[in-house]
């Protein structure tokens, strides 16, 4: 259930190909890109994939919260020295495209952290009220330039979709802030398997 794909020093291009967005969402600055997109001759098997920016993020706890910032390019935190927090990404969400249900492949994650005394300890996935996926204690910290998380089965989507994120600070002398830049999710349509009947 831990299965994720970390890319570091990766280049935009390889940031695409591994969100499902290809060569095509980086001439669409990456907007919404519906229908399947290719990346380097390769084929990308997502029928949609869709981002939303980090300085939109909702902090479940404020008062866990030492400073807070949303600019530009990312939402900036810096926690409390021994708490933890959930931050919540509302990311946009096409249940039925072409009359067919969407259904989730993986979830990304880009962001950084000051130190290892602040890091992202569970990521969970949910379907409107329903938590569809868990990737609890896998502990992410320093600059994470794409964190792919696959969801086991790829879910049908019913509603919207949530991606909640786990975070802890330490108690060190460290650096206890964090930069989200963004967070996203490919979503698939594949043919339902039904076994066969014995």
């Amino acid at each position: 259930m831990k299965e994720q794909v970390r890319a570091n020093q990766t280049s935009r291009r390889e940031i695409l190909r591994l969100s499902g967005m290809g060569v095509l969402g980086g001439v669409a600055a990456n907007a919404l890109t519906p229908g399947k997109a290719q990346a380097e001759d390769q084929p990308i098997n997502v029928s949609y994939a869709s981002w939303i920016h980090g300085h939109s993020m909702q902090i479940e706890y404020p008062d866990r919260i030492a400073g807070q910032d949303r600019i530009g390019w990312c939402a900036w935190v810096e926690g409390k020295p021994g708490t933890n927090n959930w931050f919540h990404f509302a990311v946009p969400t096409p249940v039925i495209i072409n009359d067919r249900r969407m259904q989730v492949d993986s979830v990304m994650l880009i962001f950084k952290t000051g130190s290892v005394d602040a890091f992202i300890r569970d990521v969970h996935v949910y379907d409107g009220p329903w938590r569809i996926a868990v990737f609890d204690l896998i502990n992410l910290s320093g600059d994470q330039p794409l964190v792919r998380l696959v969801l086991p089965g790829a879910p049908p989507i019913g509603q919207g979709l949530g991606i909640s994120v786990g975070v802890g600070f330490g108690v060190e002398a460290m650096d206890h802030t964090m930069e989200f830049y963004s967070a996203g999710c490919d979503f698939v349509n594949r043919p339902v398997v039904v076994p066969p009947l014995p």
